[in-house]
């Protein structure tokens, strides 16, 4: 499940080297992004191709896995959701250490609280949702398309409006045409949160 491991022959030596114990994960059809699958929690398929569902094995049984990630690699999950599904669906918001997930900011649910993430012992956020590991190949590919992308969600700067961070959330099936303009939006509110 290593997606820092194996890849395609001829590739692997462009991969970034991943973090202790981190693997690329993504949801169907986004984006890829690095961290640590718990091993009381196990995937239920994994991603080959960013334009295919995975193959579950049961797939009546879809769980929320609970990735632990690092804080840049957090804020960049929380920029690519914003800017995917709006700010009038999801939005993230840092208060100090803590991160506050609305799934429901506009508050058309009665039950419209925010889910607190508060980083682990490890510094670490655990983001829950339906992420699944990408295999060797499928990473070994967004690694010939984006690796700046890529090396820069092994490291641990702060997100910032880079053109080829812009370039890689942009690119998966279904990115709406407002993506870019919403990544930038979502990037300055990231700043306001944690110039506070």
């Amino acid at each position: 499940m290593d997606g820092a491991g194996a890849a395609a022959p001829g590739l692997a030596a462009a991969l970034p080297v991943l973090p202790e114990g981190e693997v690329w994960v993504a949801m169907p059809y986004k984006p890829a992004f690095p961290g640590i699958v718990p091993v009381d929690e196990t995937p239920l398929g994994v991603i080959t191709d960013q334009a295919h569902f995975p193959v579950l094995r049961d797939p009546s049984s879809e769980v929320e896995i609970g990735l632990r990630c690092r804080p840049a690699v957090a804020r960049w999950i929380g920029i690519h959701l914003e800017a995917f599904y709006g700010t009038d669906q999801y939005r993230v918001t840092w208060r100090g250490k803590s991160l506050e997930i609305y799934e429901d900011p506009e508050g058309e649910s009665r039950d419209a609280q925010p889910r607190v993430v508060r980083s682990g012992d490890d510094g670490r956020y655990e983001i829950r949702d339906l992420w699944y590991p990408v295999a060797p190949a499928a990473v070994a590919e967004l690694g010939q398309r984006h690796p700046d992308a890529l090396a820069a969600l092994t490291g641990d700067d702060a997100p910032a409006p880079v053109s080829h961070m812009l370039a890689y959330l942009t690119d998966h099936p279904g990115a709406p045409s407002t993506m870019g303009r919403n990544i930038e939006a979502a990037l300055a509110r990231l700043a306001a949160d944690l110039g506070r």
